[in-house]
């Protein structure tokens, strides 16, 4: 008899535990939970949209410019990356009035729906780890999702070093969606930030920060920085930021820019050396002109790869050609001497005196130091203003 009211007791709760499960069910909350801050799976799906379009702002927080490869065409940088959304759907107190962000565990990302971020012209990206990565989940004002990580990230820049080392790079770090288009999702930056206080002191380059430009093409009527524009399947929304690579010429001008002019001045020296001292004038120019070819290799095995010449290479050359035009002057010279002295000796007239027959030669050095100085300074007037502003 016991064991048979045992046995009714048992059939009972297996009844009553059914039920409440049948009624749970049918209206009551299925969460799921990170803290104070749910979801509903009754009624949340992961892969519906929360908002149309979504607004996504990206909060981008560039710490420091790690590398600028001037061979691979790529910079690399550390940062802060952020993604931002609004989801009505979240369940939560109200937002603190004080501090508006609320940290959850990162876990409860793969429970949500997280917008389709895509990096543009992207060669690799870092996550910083030690045991768990550098990465922190947020609830925002109670209905939107924050998720920032620190990572290293690489991406390409199209390059040109025609006017190198006086050049500046222009890069754009842009940020988007791969799948939804602009009426889907819209992207933003909430936050772009970087401290030039604390650059790479032996960065090649000084960098400047700056939002993408919402500028008009007004022959196809589009957003050029701030749309994507992908043929028949869509525009797509993009933010970021254009990164201005000034390069530190300073070094260049020291070490390449200034030997090389100076040397072009001394090789003037020649035309005041009489033309009979032909070890004296010989050695100077030819020691000038294998110093500068010294120069030019030099500068070449350190420029970036070119389809033509540097800025720098066409100053080098012009240097070159001024003292190999030293070197052709003074071989005319000895050209004209050598046939003056030959007709002297036909005509058995004795030679005249001073310097190689008088003023017949020295006016050739004389029009040399007047015609050598004044192309180098038309050459100068023509290359610093054209170099400075292309």
């Amino acid at each position: 008899m016991v064991n048979f009211l045992l046995f009714l007791s048992f059939c009972f709760l297996i009844g009553a535990s059914r039920a409440q499960d049948s009624n749970t069910g049918n209206g009551t909350q299925n969460l799921k939970c990170a803290e104070q801050y749910c979801i509903d799976l009754n009624t949340y799906k992961k892969l519906d949209v929360p908002t149309s379009p979504t607004q996504v702002s990206i909060d981008l927080d560039v710490l420091q410019i790690l590398e600028v490869d001037d061979i691979k065409f790529t910079v690399s940088f550390s940062m802060y990356f952020g993604v931002r959304w609004l989801e009505p759907r979240i369940i939560g107190p109200p937002p603190d009035k004080d501090n508006p962000y609320a940290p959850i565990d990162i876990k409860f990302i793969n429970e949500l729906w997280v917008p389709d971020v895509y990096v543009y012209f992207l060669k690799q990206i870092n996550v910083l780890t030690i045991f768990t990565k550098f990465a922190g989940l947020f609830v925002v004002n109670g209905n939107e999702i924050l998720y920032s990580q620190e990572t290293h990230i690489t991406f390409w820049c199209p390059m040109r070093f025609d006017n190198f080392p006086l050049d500046s790079q222009v890069c754009k770090f842009k940020v988007g969606s791969y799948a939804y288009d602009n009426t889907k999702m819209t992207f933003s930056a909430s936050l772009l930030s970087y401290d030039d206080t604390l650059r790479n002191t032996i960065l090649d380059y000084n960098v400047k920060l700056n939002p993408l430009k919402e500028r008009m093409n007004y022959l196809s009527n589009k957003e050029e920085d701030s749309l994507f524009v992908w043929q028949s399947i869509g525009n797509y929304s993009l933010t970021g930021y254009e990164m201005i690579l000034k390069r530190n010429s300073l070094k260049y001008l020291v070490n390449y820019y200034l030997p090389s002019g100076l040397f072009v001045l001394v090789s003037w020296v020649s035309f005041l050396i009489p033309p009979e001292i032909v070890p004296g004038r010989m050695t100077l120019l030819v020691t000038i002109f294998l110093v500068l070819i010294n120069i030019f290799n030099n500068v070449t095995s350190n420029s970036p790869n070119v389809e033509g010449l540097t800025a720098i290479s066409t100053w080098i050359i012009t240097c070159i050609l001024f003292v190999f035009g030293a070197l052709t002057g003074y071989a005319a010279i000895l050209f004209k001497k050598n046939r003056l002295t030959r007709l002297d000796h036909e005509t058995g007239r004795a030679p005249k005196s001073g310097n190689w027959h008088g003023n017949e030669l020295t006016y050739i050095d004389t029009a040399y130091s007047f015609i050598f100085p004044t192309l180098f300074v038309l050459f100068n007037l023509f290359y610093w203003p054209l170099s400075l502003t292309r």
